[in-house]
């Protein structure tokens, strides 16, 4: 899969080779900064220098939050030798994720480079196997250097402007931008970089290097499914040199970014991301230098690692884990987007679908559902406006369903509207990233842990971003809606495995007018993903018509690390108002989803409370990962101790919400208010820094057995 994340992506058009540089004086320029970028100054030898690096796996949604599956977080220390051997050797490793079954080492062989002089230029990180574990075997990407001395075989140049001047050891170093465009030629066998180059005017050295890694060329060889209609890969990267010395510009942060989406499954993004921040510089000014070329495809380079029991007990960390992911965005590459991904452009149209259950999902209520979904996006046309249409065929229920939506996006603000006939979840209190019901495990197991709605809407929507997407933003809807019952149309799945479906549950039917307003701060953070800090969503709506209800909803997520402690918390709190509450407005706990070792929605009420805790600390032991077959890495087994605690509580304040309570089950009463807080309580052991955990779990508001649990993630 990551194979086909780097070479899926294909460079620009082809460019007269008359105009490679936009005037005189950019040319000369180009030339000054070639030669001295051919090789490091003659008094520089090489250096040492520690390297603390985080390589996170990350599901980018439609909207641009970030939720972290995984984070490692390595403390190296690189030596280099000009004219000689990069070697990297690791002292210090740790890692978290919620059930990421590999490293990503497994992929990555080295994760920095030594500097960015020479002809060829390699993306920043290592790709593919390894002969050894010291050893890289082969290198996917190596652009040509866009100052090498065949440069203009393949680039176009422009810009050449001042952009800043810096004040470093008592002199002030104006800053040139160079904007640097690939023109391959079908024949090419190399990447090229593309994007802005930061130079020091003065020693025309390279400060900055920010853009994008392109491949063109019939003899390149990608993947299948590289080839595939609606693959689309990117290989980001961002180099910052710092001076050291008040001589020589060298590595501080190094940052490469690989993206890739497939269309089938909706427009969310899979992102792998390695930070790199460099300090403690020793510079080598005295030793001989080797007669070996500056070429990055020559620089031999070796990783080690020191042996586990010190990787595992290494403290001396810069950074808290996830600091370094947590401190930039995918979103800082727009502007290098491949066409897919792009706001600027021609029209753009496509039949993908906006997410996956748009073109194909299984319920116990629809049974099988395909559809096909359209989209125009104006773009540079009239920026911001798009628009889609979407229709299927629900093959149990035998019924059509479809709808369209507009949007127009402008600076910080998103007004749109949509109409659709859907099959709504009644579920509450969902997690990040969950489906809602139905999917694989209705489709196999006959497991379809959700109720549904037959629902109609027409609303209009805006929505602001509070400076940017990772501080917050504010929605508000209004519109009107139109709920029927639904009834379970399936007794088992598509294999005829598993026990039968549960009926679908009551709802109240009616149209009402609806408003909504919700805030969310901090949207990447979730608790249940392992980026640390804090973010919270408050919900209000009201309904008016047939059906009548006011809801609020406060959510809280937190998530902190204190060296091998780790503590997470998400907790969700609601009330619901009304004379008459619609059934499918109360709140329903019970179940593996919301409150394990009670049934499927035992409690319901008109006011609930559910809370997930959980604190851990890591042994200093195992954590190095380890190769179990070919070049696969499992993180470090990494042991530690858990304890969580998942409460829930519901509440029946009024006649109107146990009509509704008993309105759920029909005839027969299905749920109840839980009478007190319902709590259980897990103990037990961790692995693989929080993959994976073994334990024992036993609710504690009653007298009951211990049971043995064990799972994916850390939550018990």
């Amino acid at each position: 899969m990551l194979t086909l994340l780097l070479f899926a992506q294909l460079a620009g058009s082809i460019l007269p080779a008359d105009s490679v540089y936009a005037s005189a004086s950019l040319r000369e320029l180009v030339a000054r900064v070639t030669v001295q970028n051919h090789a490091p100054p003659a008094a520089f030898r090489g250096y040492r220098a520690r390297v603390e690096t985080e390589l996170s796996l990350i599901l980018r949604d439609t909207l641009g939050r970030e939720r972290v599956a995984q984070t490692e977080q390595l403390s190296s220390s690189v030596q280099w030798a000009r004219g000689g051997d990069y070697d990297m050797r690791v002292v210090g490793y740790r890692s978290q994720g919620i059930g990421v079954p590999y490293s990503a080492l497994t992929f990555v062989q080295s994760w920095t480079e030594p500097s960015l002089f020479g002809e060829r230029l390699r993306l920043g990180v290592g790709f593919g196997a390894a002969t050894d574990s010291t050893r890289e075997r082969r290198d996917p990407i190596i652009a040509v250097h866009p100052f090498a001395s065949d440069r203009e075989q393949y680039y176009r140049f422009t810009g050449g402007d001042t952009v800043a001047v810096l004040r470093s050891g008592g002199r002030s170093i104006p800053i040139v931008r160079v904007l640097v465009e690939p023109h391959l030629q079908d024949s090419t066998q190399f990447a090229a970089f593309e994007g802005e180059i930061d130079v020091d005017a003065n020693r025309q050295q390279i400060v900055r290097m920010r853009g994008r890694f392109v491949v063109l060329g019939r003899s390149v060889r990608r993947p299948l499914m590289a080839r595939l209609p609606g693959v689309v890969g990117v290989a980001f990267c961002e180099f910052v040199n710092t001076e050291v010395n008040g001589q020589y510009w060298l590595p501080a942060f190094q940052r490469t970014e690989v993206q890739s989406s497939i269309a089938l499954l909706g427009r969310s993004r899979a992102v792998m991301r390695v930070v790199s921040q460099f300090s403690g510089y020793a510079i080598d000014d005295t030793s001989a230098v080797a007669a070996v070329s500056d070429d990055a495809r020559r620089i031999p380079r070796h990783t080690t690692w020191a042996p586990s029991d010190s990787v595992s007990r290494f403290r001396d960390w810069n950074e808290p884990i996830g600091g370094a992911t947590s401190s930039v965005s995918a979103d800082d590459f727009d502007d290098l987007a491949p066409d897919a991904w792009r706001t600027t452009g021609g029209v753009l149209l496509d039949m993908f679908p906006t997410k996956t259950a748009n073109f194909l999902r299984y319920n116990r209520v629809e049974g099988l559902y395909t559809g096909v979904e359209g989209s125009i996006r104006m773009r540079s046309v009239v920026p911001g406006l798009s628009a889609g249409v979407m229709a299927g065929f629900a093959w149990t229920e035998r019924t059509v369903k479809g709808g369209a939506h507009v949007s127009l996006q402008r600076g910080l603000w998103t007004v749109g509207a949509r109409g659709e006939r859907l099959l709504g979840s009644t579920n509450d209190f969902g997690r990040a990233l969950e489906s809602g019901g139905g999917g694989l495990g209705a489709f196999f197991g006959s497991i379809d842990d959700a109720d549904y709605v037959d629902r109609r809407v027409a609303l209009g929507s805006a929505t602001r971003v509070l400076g940017s997407l990772q501080r917050g933003l504010v929605t508000l809807q209004l519109g009107a809606g139109d709920d029927r019952a639904e009834r379970t149309r399936l007794e088992r799945g598509f294999g005829g495995g598993g026990p039968p479906f549960r009926p679908n549950r009551g709802v109240a039917e009616g149209g009402y007018a609806l408003g909504t307003l919700e805030l969310e701060l901090h949207p990447n953070v979730t608790g249940d993903f392992v980026q640390p800090g804090f973010g919270a969503t408050m919900h209000y709506e009201l309904g008016r018509g047939t059906l009548r209800w006011d809801r609020a909803e406060l959510s809280l997520a937190a998530r902190k690390y204190w060296g091998p402690v780790a503590i997470a918390l998400h907790a969700d709190a609601g009330v619901v108002f009304g004379s008459v509450i619609p059934s499918q407005k109360l709140f329903e706990l019970g179940g593996s989803g919301s409150l394990p070792g009670y049934a499927y929605k035992e409690f319901a009420g008109d006011r609930a409370a559910l809370s997930r805790g959980q604190a851990s600390y890591t042994f200093p032991v195992l954590r190095m990962p380890r190769r179990v077959w070919r070049n696969l890495k499992l993180p470090g087994l990494a042991p530690g101790l858990a304890a969580g605690l998942q409460s829930g509580w519901t509440e029946i304040s009024s006649s109107g919400g146990r009509a509704s309570v008993a309105a759920l089950g029909g005839a027969t009463p299905v749920s109840s208010a839980t009478n007190g807080m319902r709590t259980t309580l897990g103990v037990g052991v961790t692995l693989f820094g929080g993959n994976a955990h073994v334990g024992v779990a036993r609710p504690v508001d009653r007298a009951a057995p211990w049971k043995f649990v064990a799972g994916i993630g850390p939550l018990f």
